[in-house]
């Protein structure tokens, strides 16, 4: 493990040594917010879903390969037990992001459905 100095705020001081230990495992986790790839996923979901887009659009929505591809790394790797704490958030981040992109697709599939039954 490396040492490193840093100069924080007052405010933060008496928090940061309550936390003691957990420090590494809290910058790990605050910097997996930053994670590139999980960040590119929820733009490319906010300016697809921006883009007013149909019913048929919306059924068919994927991410970029390069998100899908970080997916199935961070499946993978949870699959396989050796995820860190930081991809761990990540992907939770990105599952959350999949469930709620699968209920509007499930909305958009059900509006299908009816113009195509009416």
């Amino acid at each position: 493990m490396t040492t490193i100095t840093l100069e924080v705020p007052e405010h933060l001081a008496h928090t940061l040594s309550e936390i003691g230990d957990q420090l590494p495992l809290v910058l790990e986790m605050g910097i997996s917010r930053f994670a590139p790839l999980s960040t590119k996923a929820y733009v490319e979901a906010i300016t697809f879903l921006t883009g007013d887009p149909q019913p048929a659009e919306l059924a068919t929505f994927r991410f970029s390969d390069d998100v899908e591809k970080r997916i199935s790394e961070l499946l993978e790797k949870n699959r396989n037990d050796t995820l860190s704490k930081a991809e761990e958030v990540e992907l939770e981040r990105l599952s959350l992001l999949e469930e709620q992109l699968q209920l509007v697709k499930a909305t958009a599939l059900a509006k299908l459905d009816q113009s195509n039954n009416s």
